[in-house]
């Protein structure tokens, strides 16, 4: 039998749950990072998803955070603000629960017979543990997609890890 607290405790974690829910079925969107507060958010969950990969042995964003001698927040401003990357956060009306970071590179330019074009490679991808499960996926990627082409982006590749 549960205590009185504990009931409580399960109540306001139903709520919380239906209260996720209902924001995922909210409309949300891709876009390019493009303020402080973009930046600041993707530094954090940044942050998680480096906890987590380094629970699981994999330190590289620590080390390299730590070998720049940066704070975390300037290793990620100076990562984001580089000009051969892009950032693209996930967001509904309330938050930003995501985001992928992307490489730049030309494709074809040793090639004068063909048109230059630039390729993302994505080198990161993370949506919070809360909108994962009920996330439309396909959605993103096509939402992520269309972003991309608007960045005039032709190709896109996927270099991530631990997807």
């Amino acid at each position: 039998m549960l205590s009185t607290e504990q009931k409580k405790l399960r109540d306001l974690g139903k709520a919380a749950a239906i209260a996720v829910a209902s924001s995922l079925d909210a409309s949300y969107q891709v876009r390019a990072l493009s303020s402080k507060y973009d930046q600041d958010r993707t530094a954090e969950l940044w942050a998680n998803l480096t906890m987590i990969q380094q629970m699981q042995g994999n330190d590289v964003w620590l080390t390299k955070s730590q070998e720049s001698g940066l704070s975390w927040n300037n290793y990620i401003a100076r990562l984001v603000k580089s000009r051969g990357a892009r950032v693209l956060v996930f967001e509904n009306s309330n938050e930003i629960f995501g985001f992928a970071y992307l490489v730049l590179q030309s494709k074809n330019a040793n090639n004068p017979a063909q048109k230059t074009a630039l390729k993302a490679v994505i080198k990161e991808l993370y949506l919070e543990p809360a909108y994962r499960k009920e996330s439309k996926k396909l959605e993103m990627a096509e939402l992520m997609r269309d972003c991309l082409m608007q960045l005039g982006i032709e190709y896109i590749e996927f270099d991530v890890q631990d997807l």
